[in-house]
């Protein structure tokens, strides 16, 4: 009798790990956890960009100028912050978009004249 409820208590903890990972995966993705994890994780990128920008007068032209090694990628320069790839784009002297991927054509862009994310 011990041995089948040890079973009985193994198997059930088992799907309570599995669900427990499953509502997790629900929540980083449908939930929105990915998009605050990214937000939270660019802040620093656009900080060094601002410290920049007062420092020289405008914005750099890339990623190489904050002091990142980017990978050049699908002709683009981006650079990988905690496991997410960032993309730069130098709209003018005074204006940039720092953003990255959420899904297959959809991308979350933080513009720096409006201070704010928007899903693109």
């Amino acid at each position: 009798m011990t041995k089948i409820r040890t079973i009985i208590i193994s198997i059930a903890s088992f799907f309570v790990f599995i669900a427990s990972i499953f509502a997790f995966f629900l929540w980083w993705h449908i939930g929105g956890g990915y998009i605050k994890y990214a937000e939270k994780t660019a802040m620093p990128l656009i900080v060094k960009i601002e410290n920049y920008k007062e420092i020289n007068g405008k914005t750099p032209d890339s990623f190489v100028d904050l002091g990142f090694t980017p990978d050049d990628f699908w002709g683009g320069m981006r650079t990988e912050r905690k496991g997410i790839a960032y993309w730069y784009e130098k709209i003018s002297d005074t204006e940039y978009l720092v953003y990255f991927d959420l899904s297959v054509g959809e991308s979350l862009y933080y513009h720096s004249y409006t201070k704010e994310w928007d899903i693109n």
